[in-house]
C-alpha cells in the first residue's frame, strides 16, 4: 500500500531505522553541515551524516561546543544538522536558551532517553526534552520513523518563518533503531518545499544592536512577550505548512490528531511510540462496540490545547498516558491538558497516568489496564497514578 502511494508521488519506500530517517530529513531539507558528538542512542544518525557525500560532518568536543558551532552556522545564515540524546541535551543547556533567544531557526533531532538520575537508564524517557519547556524551542514529538522524517522538513519551515529554533523528538531505541517502511521523496520535491532558507533579517534592527550583551530590562521584557506570541503564531504555521505537505507528498499532520473520537466516552491522549499501541487497543474495543479514541500530540511547543479539547469531543473522561514525570506534579502532558481543559470550560474528567518511564514496556494490555480502571472509577481521581505492568497505583 506504501509502495503504491510512492509510485504516485513520486517517492521511494524503503525500510530504514528512526536514526537513518532523521539523517534522510537533513539531507532532503538540502542542509550541508552537521554538528555532533556521540550519545546512545543517537550515535547511528551521527553515522550516517558521515557517509553522505553532500554533508560536512563536524564531530565536536562535547554536546555544548555542538550547538555552539551549530549557532554559529546558523547565523551565517546555513541550515545545519544537529541530533543528540539525554544527558547530550543537557550539556546544551544554557546555549539552548542562546539559541533561541538570538531567534535562530536551528532544527534539531532528538531520540528521547532517560537522564542519569538514581543511575544510568537507556530506555525512552520524554524528560530530556521536556527539561527544554520554556526556552523558547519549539516542540514536535514523533510516533513513527515516517514521522521523524517528515516532521523534520515541516520543521524547517516552521523554524524559519518565526524564527524559532524547533526541536523534532521520538522515543529512543524503540523508534531509533526498529525498522519499519518509509516513503521518502525526491530530494528536489523535498527542497522545494522546504524552500531557500528564509532570512528576516536580525532580532534587532537598530544600527547600533549588539549581541550577548547586557540588554535593559524594558527591552528583555518586550522581547519575551514577542517570543510568546511567535511560539503561540506557530500553531498556524505550521498548519499551512503541513497542509501544503499533504498536497504533495499525501500524508496529513495536526498539531493534535484524532482516532475515533467521534462519539468516544473516553479518549486517551498521549505522544510518541505509545500512540501505536493505544490505536491498536482503540481499534479492537470499537470492533467490540466500546466507545473510545486516541488524540495523538504532535506538539508540546506550542501546545495545542484549542485543538485538544476539540479532537476529545463530548468525551466524559479523558486519560493522559505520559512518558515523562515532574516529580510532585506529574505528567507534563496531563499538566498541560488540565490547562487547556478548565481554560476551554470543557467538563471532562482528566486522569493523569505516568508510564513507561525509563524505556518500560507500553504493552496493548497496560493500556487496557488503564481503560478498564477508568470504567470502574467514580469520584475525582487522584492527581497522579502510576501505571505498569503490575498494576495502578497512587
Amino acid at each position: 500500500m506504501k509502495a503504491a502511494a510512492a509510485n504516485r508521488r513520486g517517492q521511494v519506500a524503503r525500510m530504514i531505522n528512526g536514526a537513518e530517517a532523521m539523517a534522510i530529513g537533513y539531507d532532503l531539507a538540502g542542509v550541508r553541515l552537521s554538528y555532533s558528538y556521540p550519545i546512545t542512542p543517537q550515535v547511528e544518525v551521527m553515522e550516517a551524516f558521515s557517509r553522505n557525500t553532500r554533508i560536512t560532518a563536524v564531530q565536536a568536543d562535547s554536546e555544548y561546543n555542538v550547538l555552539a558551532g551549530a549557532q554559529g552556522v546558523a547565523w551565517a545564515g546555513e541550515r545545519c544538522a544537529v541530533a543528540t540524546s539525554s544527558q547530550g541535551l543537557i550539556l546544551m543547556s544554557e546555549v539552548m536558551w542562546e539559541v533561541a533567544g538570538n531567534r535562530l531557526p536551528l532544527v534539531m533531532g532528538v531520540f528521547n532517553r532517560a537522564l542519569k538520575g538514581p543511575g544510568w537508564c537507556l530506555g525512552a524517557h520524554q524528560n530530556d526534552t521536556l527539561f527544554m519547556r520554556d526556552t523558547g524551542w519549539l516542540q514536535f514529538y514523533c510516533e513513527t520513523a515516517q514521522e521523524v522524517l517528515d516532521l523534520l522538513l515541516i520543521a524547517f519551515r516552521v523554524a524559519e518563518e518565526v524564527s524559532l529554533p524547533a526541536m523534532v523528538a521520538g522515543d529512543g531505541f524503540y523508534l531509533s533503531h526498529e525498522t519499519e517502511e518509509v516513503l521518502i521523496p525526491e530530494r528536489r520535491e523535498a527542497l522545494a518545499f522546504v524552500g531557500e532558507r528564509v532570512r528576516h533579517g536580525p532580532p534587532m534592527t537598530d544600527a547600533h544592536a549588539n549581541y550577548g550583551g547586557l540588554v535593559p530590562p524594558a527591552r528583555y521584557f518586550r522581547f519575551y512577550q514577542r517570543l510568546h506570541h511567535d511560539v503561540a503564531r506557530a500553531a498556524t504555521v505550521f498548519e499551512a505548512a503541513a497542509a501544503e505537505f499533504a498536497d504533495r507528498f499525501g500524508r496529513r499532520y495536526t498539531l493534535a490528531a484524532p482516532t475515533a473520537t467521534q462519539d468516544a466516552e473516553c479518549v486517551v491522549v498521549s505522544a510518541g511510540t505509545i500512540c501505536g499501541t493505544v490505536r491498536d487497543v482503540v481499534e479492537r474495543r470499537r470492533a467490540a462496540g466500546d466507545r473510545v479514541g486516541l488524540v495523538k500530540l504532535h506538539s508540546f511547543r506550542p501546545f495545542p490545547g484549542a485543538a485538544l479539547v476539540q479532537a476529545v469531543g463530548s468525551a466524559s473522561r479523558v486519560i493522559v498516558l505520559d512518558r515523562n514525570l515532574a516529580p510532585g506534579l506529574g505528567g507534563v502532558f496531563a499538566a498541560e491538558a488540565r490547562l487547556a481543559f478548565r481554560r476551554h470550560q470543557h467538563p471532562a474528567t482528566i486522569y493523569s497516568m505516568v508510564t513507561g518511564l525509563g524505556g518500560s514496556d507500553v504493552t496493548p494490555e497496560t493500556v487496557e489496564r488503564a481503560l478498564e480502571f477508568v470504567a470502574r472509577s467514580k469520584g475525582t481521581p487522584p492527581e497522579t497514578l502510576f501505571l505498569h505492568e503490575g498494576g495502578i497505583e497512587e
